[in-house]
Formats: structure tokens, C-alpha cells, sequence
């Protein structure tokens, strides 16, 4: 059975950069209007600063996205391969995961992977995507959350390609 591969909505990537350089912008603002002193205190400064990296760091992110052209997820024999976002899984074996289902978190849906080490993913990573991950586990029981408005596929498609291969995986392992 040959990988099932999803490739990231072009748009919504696009759409995702403009927003990060308008909130990099109004981060450059706020700094500029707290350097010119017409704001008093060091929190409009801590405001601008942060929104100016933070942001600057999703549109750098989602440039390289659109650059690079790689598949956002990949549903293959061995696993789930997550690149969808910084702090993607990548491979997640299907013998690593316990269940999968659509999460509904801040207005978005989410395909959450369950696997049956809790911190797996936390453990794989390093650094600033170590804290991100732990962050992430902070918010959601899942350890790995694709968001599917970002994948250039239907839900009924993901769910047949995921199911296949899982049970394909199971019978052949078993």
C-alpha cells in the first residue's frame, strides 16, 4: 500500500505569513511609540518586543513552509509521519499509538494521536521544541495535534487513509 501524502493548504499558509508580518508590524508600533516615550512604562516595550519575535518567528516559519514544499503529513506503513507544524512529531509508529481521534480545542479541530507513552513526544525533542511540546501537552491530553484546517485533504479522506493503514499495520504485525 503506497504512503497516503498531504501536502499544507497553500492559502492558508500564505494567509498565516501576512498575518505574522501585520502582527510584526504592530509590534514595531507599540516598541516605536514606547521608545518615543509617548507610552509611559516598560510594558508597552515588552509588548512590542515580544509580539516583533514571536510573530517574526511564525512568519519565517511559514515562509520556509511555502519555500520548501514539503507534505504536511504523511500516513505510510510504518506510522504517522507529522511535519504540520515548529514542533511536529515527526514518525509516530502505529505500535507507539494507542488511539486517534478529532479534538475540538479554541475553535479549530484537531487530529489528536494517543500514544501510550504520555511523554514520547516531549522525550524526542530538544530545546525550544521540547518546551513548545511540553506546553502543547499542557493543553490537550493528545501528544501529538494536527490541525486539520491546515491540511490540503478532506477529514473522510484522513480518516479512510489512517484507518487502512493501521489495520493493515495490526494484521501484518500480529
Amino acid at each position: 500500500m503506497d504512503d497516503y501524502i498531504v501536502m499544507p493548504k497553500i492559502r492558508r499558509m500564505m494567509m498565516l505569513a501576512v498575518l505574522s508580518l501585520v502582527f510584526v508590524a504592530v509590534g514595531i508600533f507599540i516598541l516605536s511609540l514606547s521608545i518615543n516615550e509617548q507610552f509611559e512604562g516598560i510594558l508597552p516595550a515588552i509588548i512590542g518586543g515580544l509580539a516583533i519575535a514571536v510573530f517574526g518567528l511564525c512568519f519565517i516559519y511559514y515562509i520556509y513552509v511555502l519555500i520548501k514544499r514539503e507534505p504536511a503529513l504523511i500516513i505510510s506503513k510504518e506510522g504517522i509521519i507529522d511535519q504540520s507544524s515548529y514542533i511536529a512529531a515527526g514518525l509516530v509508529k502505529w505500535n507507539e499509538i494507542e488511539a486517534i481521534d478529532f479534538i475540538h480545542f479554541s475553535g479549530q479541530i484537531y487530529l489528536g494521536i494517543f500514544t501510550f507513552d504520555r511523554e514520547l513526544i516531549v522525550n524526542r525533542s530538544s530545546g525550544v521544541k521540547r518546551v513548545l511540546n511540553v506546553m502543547n501537552k499542557g493543553l490537550l491530553e493528545s501528544q501529538v495535534n494536527i490541525p486539520v484546517k491546515n491540511l490540503a485533504c478532506s477529514i473522510d479522506e484522513l480518516v479512510e487513509a489512517i484507518n487502512q493503514r493501521w489495520e493493515n499495520a495490526i494484521s501484518t504485525e500480529g
